[in-house]
């Protein structure tokens, strides 16, 4: 006989268990099925190599919601993060770094020694950005505004972003109309002479995306990498004790605490549906669980068009989530090296400080939109811009001898399993190390083990179709209310009792929590409308249910669903 649940979760990354952790919180019975033999979708921390363990994907936190932190109570279950400093680098052609601080002042002085007209222009860039970022910031933990729609909660809320929107000053609305429109190469040049300084932060602008600097849109992807915080200090990024898959595993704590059931190697086959409305799943095993909400945290093309089928979607849903663009050209490689870089050239202070930061090689817009043409090609990039982290210097807890583990964040490589050939993946990498050893000579004889992410990989392995690793380009046309697609944009589905909370979701993709927290919130919302309709309300759910900690259950947000 099928075992039943309130809510099904389809997919352990941490979006689906961020969503369940709220679910079981507010005292609905939610099982999670994650196909994988461990957690964490691409948020994951894997032993690769005995002893010797990498954040697999995902590198760096920063975007993760303060109040999906606080919320769920992710510190007391072992969320322990270590901010970089400085926050982010860049090596200059002279391979002295540019250090970026949180401190705009210490910048200025790491900017000046290579550019002293840049520096002096430095703080009005940033005061740009801080300032659409606190605009932006609010969006993230409630569903987009929905134009067109007739509803009188969805024309309050319309009419609440156009009140912020008219709350700007003319120039906060011409800034951000630019950069939600602008290539992030032509904006640097804009306010910056340096070629080294434009292309590191305009490698920030191209992280995930399949586009280059010269693409219009880009900009805004600098700005999405604004809008976190880490221990409260705004733009923050940091390392993660144990991995990244220390955030999904203390997430999933949280959801157990609320009593929620959570399955690894248990891949689902299909969502099933009747008369318009889920029943529940069935598992590639031929196990079939039962519910009456499923939420759904793989990519939405696979969700709608694989798991759940097309035939049960109006034909505009399906012509448009079958439009979704999901490519991506970000290579990932992984390596354990036998000692740390060693950085000539440069001081004691500065070498240190390149080990607890990360720093990127991109010489140049030029450079960068140079490796995205090789892409478009349908080739690896020839000279890949290479972001560096070597994080076991931090938390040495990652390997158990003294080997060293680091990680390179490369663009760009072809999303097209044909696009690779034998033996590409390994002259990449070759390349890579190269670029990194014109820095730090050492790393290449210092390589024990390593592995590469292509596109076509990061697919196979963690469901990120086309490589995306954000589920989804993030351009402006699938942002927002167009995320994936207007009629899904909201979480919930024309099927009932379907929900979406992947990074395929508003507000996208990074390590947020926000897709999990917003779907969550959204069910939590229908549920309560429905309990008070007769003979529609769940077996265990009940507005005001305690949640594990005994006290009552909270749906922060819920108003805004």
């Amino acid at each position: 006989m099928a075992r039943g649940f309130d809510a099904i979760v389809v997919g352990g990354g941490h979006n689906g268990l961020t969503a369940a952790a709220y679910l079981a919180r507010a005292g609905l019975s939610v099982c999670v099925l994650e196909r994988r033999p461990l957690l964490g979708g691409a948020c994951v921390t894997e032993e690769l190599w005995p002893g010797q363990r990498v954040s697999r994907a995902s590198y760096v936190v920063s975007m993760l919601q303060p109040k999906v932190v606080d919320d769920l109570r992710l510190r007391e279950f072992g969320y322990d993060p270590i901010p970089l400093d400085p926050n982010f680098a860049t090596m200059t052609e002279d391979a002295r770094p540019v250090a970026f601080y949180n401190d705009t002042a210490r910048t200025q002085e790491s900017i000046r020694r290579h550019s002293p007209l840049d520096a002096a222009a430095y703080p009005g860039f940033v005061e740009m950005f801080e300032g659409l970022a606190r605009f932006v910031r609010p969006m993230l933990l409630k569903p987009p505004p929905q134009p067109g729609s007739r509803r009188p909660g969805d024309l309050l809320e319309l009419l609440r972003e156009g009140a912020r929107i008219a709350g700007l000053r003319q120039r906060e609305v011409h800034d951000l109309y630019r950069v939600m429109t602008m290539p992030v190469g032509e904006l640097l040049e804009e306010w910056f002479t340096s070629d080294v300084l434009k292309g590191g932060i305009a490698s920030t602008g191209v992280v995930g995306v399949w586009a280059g600097p010269r693409t219009p849109g880009t900009a805004y992807n600098l700005l999405h990498h604004w809008l976190g915080e880490l221990d409260g200090v705004v733009g923050l990024w940091g390392h993660v004790r144990g991995g990244m898959g220390a955030i999904s595993e203390s997430i999933a704590a949280s959801a157990r605490s609320g009593g929620a059931v959570i399955r690894t190697n248990a891949a689902v086959s299909s969502i099933d549906v009747r008369g318009g409305r889920v029943t529940g799943v069935t598992q590639e095993s031929g196990e079939e669980l039962t519910a009456s909400t499923v939420i759904a945290g793989t990519h939405p093309k696979t969700t709608v068009l694989d798991l759940v089928g097309a035939e049960h979607f109006p034909d505009e849903v399906v012509r448009d989530i079958d439009r979704f663009r999901t490519r991506g050209g970000s290579v990932k490689i992984n390596a354990v090296l036998s000692e740390p870089p060693r950085f000539e050239g440069l001081s004691e202070a500065e070498a240190e400080d390149l080990l607890h930061t990360s720093f990127t090689l991109c010489p140049s817009i030029d450079y960068l939109e140079r490796a995205w043409q090789d892409a478009c090609r349908g080739r690896p990039a020839e000279n890949p811009y290479v972001e560096v982290e070597v994080p076991s210097v931090s938390d040495p807890s990652l390997t158990d001898d003294d080997s060293v583990v680091l990680t390179m964040f490369t663009q760009y490589g072809p999303p097209d399993a044909d696009d690779w050939a034998e033996g590409d993946r390994e002259a990449y990498a070759d390349r890579c190390f190269e670029i990194l050893g014109r820095y730090a000579p050492n790393v290449k004889d210092a390589v024990i083990n390593y592995e590469v992410l292509a596109p076509p990989d990061l697919e196979r392995v963690f469901g990120l179709l086309g490589g995306s690793i954000f589920q989804g380009e993030q351009g402006l046309h699938q942002m927002g209310f167009m995320r994936p697609t207007p009629q899904l944009s909201r979480y919930a589905t024309p099927v009932s009792g379907l929900y979406l909370c992947g990074a395929g979701t508003h507000p996208g993709g990074g390590v947020m929590g926000a897709s999990g927290h917003n779907a969550a919130h959204r069910v939590l919302v229908d549920l309560r409308r429905d309990a008070h309709r007769p003979g529609r309300m769940l077996r265990r759910f009940r507005p005001g249910a305690s949640s594990a900690n005994g006290a009552p259950a909270r749906a922060p947000d819920a108003t805004r669903a």
